[in-house]
């Protein structure tokens, strides 16, 4: 059953209210109903963070100055294209006021960079149909108006944060909202402060007899295929300054390489290069990993993620990321997601952020398996708990060799769990190849690299 904040907040539209939209919007109804079952769960998760702190009253006297009658046709009169659309004066209203700031404060422009990706939407169009959701959301809270007590609001946000986050779109997924959880994702805006980059040596020796803990940091290092996630503009502008640094080059390696290729050629008595592949090369058409872009390595430099310990009801304890999907999987299975619907919970996935597979295979890498030992821990821990395994890649390639590796490499997690004794929890694996992508086949590396995963999913 669908939850009734939700569908409060939902049945606010009527369908001549979402027609007017998709005037302002220049989107079909369709759309318009789309954009608001992502923004809706959005924003009750933004307003869930504040409901155990002094911030969810600050935010509700704001919306009560601007939301006394919720006079939606009001808000939506008079749309034509000639005159001011009301999504500009619904603009103009709350924006005056933060609210959105005031909701998601510094990781605003992330979630309003990652829903509009998600919808196809430009940034003018997602403000415009958040600053709408805006006046259908407080309108659930209070009982149009109603019932503004700011401690119940904030025990009901509390209470349904589980549902909230259910109801995000299966193909937006929890990345740029999973960390709400914790309620340490959204921070308040800070002045940003350049550093320059320190190389870290990140590989260390580990002895597996000694400790079953293995720190996730220690994995990256190795990892044969790029990292992915949901990623901000500043990091999406790191992908393209390395890319061009690893094209265009430049330094002492660019010298080392021409002697090389002349030795070569001299050594040949000039039969020449015979430009075949290098051994090296890596095959970039799928990746099963996921990876918050704060991790990302760049050159001999990285960017350390925080990391966690994630202590299970059993005692055991795993060294893990901040929000990775430990973290997330471990606060889901302690909450009451059974409450939340069948519906709802095949529409929840968690994404692995530190599993990798070698080239068009498979085969998990070794220094992938903590997080598969991690998975197994939280299995045992919790007996109840079934789930589903999903593979995804990005469009490039062939659709039929995408399909089958992606199905391989689900089955991949799969296989293991049945030799850790679990196979009763997991109902199924299976590959949906490009079938969820997003992104088209000749969209940039930073992009498509958000579409190859693999996930699981509570049932």
């Amino acid at each position: 059953m669908e939850n009734q904040l939700l569908k409060g907040a939902k049945d606010f539209f009527d369908e001549e209210a979402v027609a007017q939209i998709g005037q302002v919007l220049n989107q079909d109804k369709e759309g318009v109903k789309q954009g608001l079952n992502a923004t809706i769960p959005a924003l009750f998760l933004g307003l869930s963070q504040h409901s155990d702190s002094g911030g969810i009253s600050a935010i509700l006297e704001k919306a009560k100055q601007h939301f006394a009658d919720f006079d939606l046709k009001g808000l939506l009169g008079g749309v034509t294209n000639a005159d001011e659309s009301a999504g500009d004066r619904a603009v103009e209203g709350e924006n005056s006021a933060g609210l959105l700031g005031s909701i998601f404060g510094g990781g605003l422009d992330t979630v309003l960079s990652t829903v509009a990706g998600y919808l196809g939407y430009d940034g003018s169009s997602i403000g415009k149909l958040m600053n709408f959701s805006l006046s259908a959301i407080f309108s659930s809270l209070t009982n149009k108006g109603q019932n503004w007590d700011f401690e119940r609001i904030g025990h009901v946000l509390q209470e349904n944060k589980t549902a909230f986050a259910a109801a995000v779109p299966a193909g937006l997924g929890l990345g740029a909202f999973g960390k709400l959880f914790d309620g340490a994702h959204f921070s308040p805006p800070v002045e940003s402060v350049t550093e320059p980059a320190v190389p870290v040596d990140v590989v260390k020796e580990v002895d597996s007899h000694k400790s079953s803990s293995i720190n996730p940091a220690n994995e990256l290092e190795a990892h044969k295929e790029p990292l992915s996630l949901p990623r901000t503009g500043e990091s999406r502008a790191a992908i393209a300054e390395n890319s061009s640094r690893s094209g265009s080059g430049g330094g002492w390696w660019k010298i080392l390489i021409a002697l090389v290729i002349l030795a070569l050629l001299w050594f040949l008595f000039g039969k020449g290069c015979s430009g075949s592949k290098q051994d090296g090369a890596t095959d970039t058409s799928v990746n099963s990993a996921m990876v918050d872009s704060s991790t990302m390595k760049t050159g001999s430099s990285l960017v350390e993620r925080e990391q966690t310990e994630v202590i299970l009801p059993d005692g055991v304890k795993l060294a893990a990321f901040k929000g990775g999907i430990e973290d997330q999987l471990v606060q889901f299975l302690k909450s009451d997601y059974k409450s939340i619907g069948e519906d709802s919970l095949k529409n929840t996935w968690f994404d692995f952020d530190n599993l990798n597979s070698k080239t068009g295979t498979a085969e998990v890498l070794p220094e992938s398996q903590v997080q598969l030992r991690n998975l197994a821990a939280i299995l045992k821990a919790f007996p109840a708990a079934n789930i589903k395994i999903g593979g995804y890649t990005d469009k490039t390639g062939n659709e039929d060799f995408n399909k089958k590796l992606s199905l391989e490499r689900a089955t991949a997690v799969k296989d293991y769990l049945g030799k850790e004794q679990l196979s009763k929890q997991v109902i199924g694996a299976e590959g949906y190849g490009s079938q969820f992508a997003k992104y088209k086949a000749d969209a940039p590396e930073s992009d498509r690299i958000m579409d190859r995963h693999v996930s699981i999913s509570v049932r």
